[in-house]
């Protein structure tokens, strides 16, 4: 199983690893930073497509080790969902990490980023939120060409609602580090718990 903890640059995401790294699972588990396999400074869409086909393979890698492999980046749905190797995954279970736009510009001035890269970070968190929720939301952003032969062509016509496009949401906005570390592991561990009960996961609330 993959489980992905995803969401734009600011929401939280790299906090949630070390927590991640300590639980207790209840079945072999690897986690995973996505930038770990090194980002180049002209890193663009593009590059993240052979990136996220790179985590799928490595996905299957676990799987066929009898393992689980949770992630934690950068990753829109529909390039996960369109990664060459993804449909050859057991099962997917994604969680975004959400923030508001005040919160996602303050946090990343905070964290020294660049002031010309910060309202890019801002409008990408603001599209990563609408395309989370719905498959038909401006996919030209990530829907390029690119060298991992991406197949759109598996979610394109799919609409929001549609029960294949699921994620569970968490908004950071009020929540200390901890509670978010704490709110994606109950989440991690629910959606582990009940594929190896062979039973279907709960919806999101």
């Amino acid at each position: 199983m993959l489980l992905l903890v995803t969401g734009a640059s600011g929401a939280g995401k790299s906090m949630v690893l070390p927590t991640l790294e300590r639980v207790e699972w209840p079945s072999r588990v690897r986690c995973a930073e996505f930038d770990s396999i090194g980002v180049p400074p002209d890193a663009d869409t593009v590059w993240r497509h052979g990136a996220i086909e790179s985590w799928a393979r490595r996905a299957l890698d676990a799987q066929a080790a009898g393992e689980h492999l949770v992630l934690c980046g950068q990753v829109p749905l529909g390039e996960l969902l369109a990664a060459p190797f993804a449909e050859l995954i057991d099962d997917i279970a994604v969680c975004m990490l959400d923030c508001s736009p005040t919160v996602r510009e303050q946090r990343l001035r905070g964290r020294g980023d660049p002031a010309e890269a910060i309202p890019h970070h801002v409008a990408f968190g603001e599209w990563f939120r609408g395309h989370m929720a719905d498959p038909s939301f401006r996919p030209e952003v990530v829907r390029l060409d690119s060298s991992a032969t991406m197949r759109w062509e598996r979610w394109g016509r799919w609409q929001k609602g549609d029960p294949r496009w699921a994620a569970e949401t968490i908004v950071t906005d009020q929540l200390t580090p901890a509670e978010v570390a704490q709110r994606v592991t109950e989440w991690a561990l629910s959606a582990l718990t009940h594929r190896d009960r062979g039973v279907p996961r709960p919806a999101a609330p």
